[in-house]
């Protein structure tokens, strides 16, 4: 597995652990996939509902299993476009997903911010990296010439 596609793993990983449809969004908007709409529409809807007080922690194991699932879901694709190891992409996606949530939540439980202030912060991020990811900006020159 190249170094660019253990970073494309890793940076959808990362930001499915802090949203869990934001990973997807980003890899259908790399793709020119047909469902970005779709993942687009339920990113904007987890946004929302994280900032209510009817969604619970991403920590606890149900919903962190569910983002280590859609992250490697998103890991093991990267990897098999990419003609690596869709296991070892699926396991890596997996981790970053699971790293990544707790680290969101650990910060953005200690900001001094409102919960909905430090939401849209993180939302922001999120979308930011999602932005950087699907235009290709992530990855070194040389990965985008492949």
């Amino acid at each position: 597995m190249t170094p660019d596609t253990v970073t494309r793993i890793v940076a959808l990983g990362t930001i499915t652990g802090m949203r869990s449809t934001a990973g997807p969004l980003a890899f259908a908007l790399r793709a020119n996939s047909p469902l970005k709409a779709l993942f687009g529409l339920m990113a904007a809807g987890e946004m929302a509902a994280d900032k209510t007080s009817l969604v619970g922690n991403r920590i606890d194991p149900v919903p962190l299993a569910g983002r280590a699932a859609i992250g490697a879901f998103v890991g093991g694709l990267t990897a098999r476009r990419a003609g690596a190891s869709t296991p070892l992409g699926a396991l890596l996606g997996a981790a970053a997903a699971v790293s990544a949530a707790h680290l969101a939540y650990r910060i953005r439980t200690h900001l001094p911010l409102s919960n909905g202030l430090g939401g849209v912060l993180e939302d922001a991020l999120v979308l930011g990296a999602a932005a950087l990811y699907a235009s290709g900006s992530m990855v070194p020159a040389r990965a985008a010439q492949r």
